[in-house]
């Protein structure tokens, strides 16, 4: 199935691409490069986003169609699972200029903001801005995409605000983010900013009982963005699920015991491992489409 540059809802071709970028990210940026020569997206950027987190890189991939920016995450969860790093943070302060938005997790925030002229260079290098009023070139018509793994997941879904709100920051209209296990970004009041602006282009996939999604707590007032598409335990994609429902119910006393549990959480294993998630999109192509047009 090819993948839809002009797509206005969700799409599971996109989607599967996606997954595959997501993945991708994980990889030596040799091996990223090869897999998106291979999926028809020639040109390359990879991007040393390492700081706040260890290790955390993104690459940006372009067609004359699409480009697409992909996040990875870190190794363990507890890399982000700290009382600093959930600490919310205004976004109009992390990213200077911003609009008031409201307040998103700080560490994700920093692991973003201190390496956003990174990103925007390497996006702007795989997908140049067109010239003034030349509105029928490729670099006119090429649409962007942001997608991402657990971390990489919320830093994509932050990129999407980032690339939609700051000044002088302009690349191209943020045609989809797909973000695959991704934790919450931000409190109440920043999460409704974003529902209204990018709520149409934004799709959480969840896979049966992924932890991750679950953090950071909403008793901090944390909250969910996007559209949610929700894994059971059989495979099936549902739309805000009655197991996700009930799964959301089961608490979790504390922080520390939150702690206790991501101390022993493989993140290559199981629900969480985005080789699943990647294995899913791609088995249930034609009910992951059903969902948006019924």
């Amino acid at each position: 199935m090819a993948f839809n540059p002009n797509a206005k809802t969700f799409d599971a071709a996109n989607a599967l691409l996606l997954a595959e970028a997501s993945e991708a990210a994980y990889k030596t940026d040799a091996e990223a490069r090869d897999l998106m020569m291979q999926r028809g997206l020639p040109n390359f950027q990879s991007i040393d986003l390492s700081g706040v987190f260890a290790g955390l890189r993104a690459f940006a991939a372009s067609s004359n169609e699409i480009a697409i920016l992909a996040f990875r995450g870190t190794a363990s969860v507890q890399d982000w699972m700290t009382d600093l790093h959930a600490t919310p943070v205004r976004f109009s302060w992390i990213f200077q200029g911003g609009a008031e938005v409201g307040d998103v997790h700080a560490g994700f925030g920093h692991a973003l903001s201190d390496g956003w002229l990174k990103v925007v260079a390497a996006v702007r290098t795989v997908a140049p801005l067109p010239a003034a009023m030349d509105i029928d070139s490729i670099d006119a018509r090429r649409t962007l995409w942001i997608t991402g793994h657990s971390l990489g997941g919320a830093l994509a879904a932050l990129a999407g605000a980032a690339f939609s709100l700051l000044p002088g920051n302009v690349i191209r209209p943020v045609s989809g983010i797909y973000t695959f296990g991704q934790p919450r970004i931000g409190l109440h009041n920043f999460c409704d900013n974003y529902g209204r602006l990018l709520t149409p282009q934004t799709f959480r996939l969840v896979n049966n009982k992924d932890l991750v999604p679950r953090v950071p707590f909403r008793g901090w007032d944390y909250s969910d963005v996007g559209e949610m598409i929700h894994f059971t335990h059989s495979g099936e994609p549902e739309r805000q699920s009655q197991q996700w429902r009930d799964f959301l119910a089961r608490s979790l006393e504390s922080f520390a015991e939150a702690i206790e549990i991501f101390a022993h959480f493989d993140m290559d294993v199981g629900d969480h491992a985005i080789a699943n998630y990647r294995q899913l999109v791609a088995d249930r192509q034609d009910a992951l489409n059903r969902l948006f047009t019924r």
